[in-house]
């Protein structure tokens, strides 16, 4: 990387440049039912070179990828084709993040206490203890454990190091169902490894295929009043995303965020669980995790979020520069939502349908509406859940986000961590 940085030293048509280099040690097995197909390892270096270039009181950028092989004239001309692009992007002036004197907080994983190949075996015993059903099995299993190295120079003095592990699991659960058979995605993510939890992940995968087998279509007019939906883990992150993101820098800029610090975002009464969010640097439940963010800015918490009402802006530091803010946060990668006070047991008051399996759920803070087609769901009809398919949820969020009930029950995914349930009222289905 040397000669890269004494070619950006030189050019004088270029104002400031930052490098970005990510390497990534992997190690990852394939399995066609349990056979072991493909055992592979890897270590990729990609560098990711990011230059400015001004003009008045604009600035314009671009990015080229950079080889370790190519000599100063490649780089050159990577770089003369940079500034060329640049020139098509100007916008007003921002600055970049400089030298900080600060210490960069240290992932809490297990994943580095021994080397992949030993860990990975664990991780596939813990994968089949679960495939032990006569009618499901794991069809198709991925398994990938990664280091990843992020280094992060700029022009202005920044120099900074960070490393986290990931572990991720595909599979792809099937049942049997007469002569036919029913697959479905699941994903099951890690930062430390747990061998029961990743045991008890794959038996309610391979569970839910079972249900989604057995699942009846939902006969909507037969429903009850006062319906409840549930919903949970992906949705449940969705729908809190929708919430903080609008309270970034980059949507208050671009004028496209509802909300501003001091607003009630669920409205002046408040009938069910109150938000209470912040945006972190580290979580050791999220595997997204990370000290700094990609411009080079050493990560604080932001309290976003305090009894449903916003206190705070985050956001990267260009927008950040933008808006006059002194101290930008940078890009935080974590959300962590306080729990609610009810369990799922609880909510069982009434009868609901749990969403388990969205073929994508919508989500629109401009018309408010939240909704989507549901793949597999659980009827609760007062005593038992019943496996249902085949409907349609929908909903104006302005109306029932005052009412959200959060559970007591948590869960970590790769930026969140917080309630795994949300139960919705006055949710319409079709």
């Amino acid at each position: 990387m040397k000669k890269l940085i004494r070619v950006l030293k030189k050019a004088k048509n270029i104002s400031a440049w930052k490098i970005n280099v990510t390497e990534t040690e992997s190690c990852e097995l394939f399995y066609v039912d349990k056979r072991l197909e493909t055992n592979r390892a890897t270590d990729v270096v990609d560098y990711l070179v990011t230059i400015y270039v001004d003009k008045g009181e604009e600035r314009g950028t671009s990015s080229f990828t950079y080889y370790s092989y190519m000599d100063e004239k490649e780089i050159q001309n990577k770089l003369d084709e940079a500034v060329y692009a640049s020139k098509f992007t100007f916008n007003k002036f921002f600055d970049i993040p400089g030298k900080e004197a600060v210490e960069i907080s240290k992932p809490k994983t297990n994943l580095k206490n021994r080397p992949f190949n030993n860990i990975i075996k664990d991780v596939e015993k813990a994968i089949f203890r679960a495939d032990k059903f006569k009618d499901g099995y794991l069809s198709a299993t991925e398994i990938f454990l990664y280091k990843i190295t992020n280094k992060i120079v700029n022009s202005k003095g920044v120099n900074l190091k960070s490393i986290k592990y990931q572990g991720n699991i595909e599979t792809i659960p099937s049942w049997k169902k007469k002569d036919d058979e029913v697959e479905l995605y699941n994903m099951i993510t890690f930062s430390s490894f747990d061998s029961k939890d990743i045991t008890k992940q794959v038996k309610e995968a391979l569970l839910l295929a079972k249900a989604r087998a057995k699942a009846k279509h939902l006969k909507v007019k037969k429903l009850p009043e006062n319906f409840a939906i549930i919903i949970q883990d992906e949705e449940v992150e969705q729908l809190f995303s929708s919430f903080a993101f609008d309270l970034s820098y980059g949507s208050k800029f671009l004028h496209r965020n509802h909300f501003e610090v001091g607003d009630n975002l669920q409205g002046e009464e408040v009938e069910g669980s109150k938000i209470n969010l912040k945006m972190v640097s580290m979580c050791e439940a999220a595997m997204n995790s990370s000290p700094v963010d990609e411009d080079g800015v050493v990560l604080k918490d932001v309290d976003l979020i305090q009894e449903g009402k916003a206190i705070n802006m985050f956001g990267s530091y260009k927008f950040g520069y933008y808006l006059g803010i002194d101290k930008p946060s940078g890009n935080l990668p974590v959300i962590v939502v306080k729990e609610g006070e009810e369990s799922i047991e609880e909510m069982k008051k009434t009868p609901y349908i749990r969403c388990v399996k969205f073929s994508g759920m919508q989500l629109d803070l401009d018309s408010g509406f939240i909704g989507g087609e549901v793949r597999l769901g659980f009827y609760f009809d007062g005593e038992k859940e019943i496996p249902v398919t085949g409907f349609s949820i929908s909903g104006d969020l302005n109306l029932i986000k005052g009412k959200m009930v959060f559970s007591k029950e948590t869960v970590g995914r790769p930026n969140y961590f917080g309630p795994k349930f949300i139960l919705l009222k006055d949710m319409h289905i079709v």
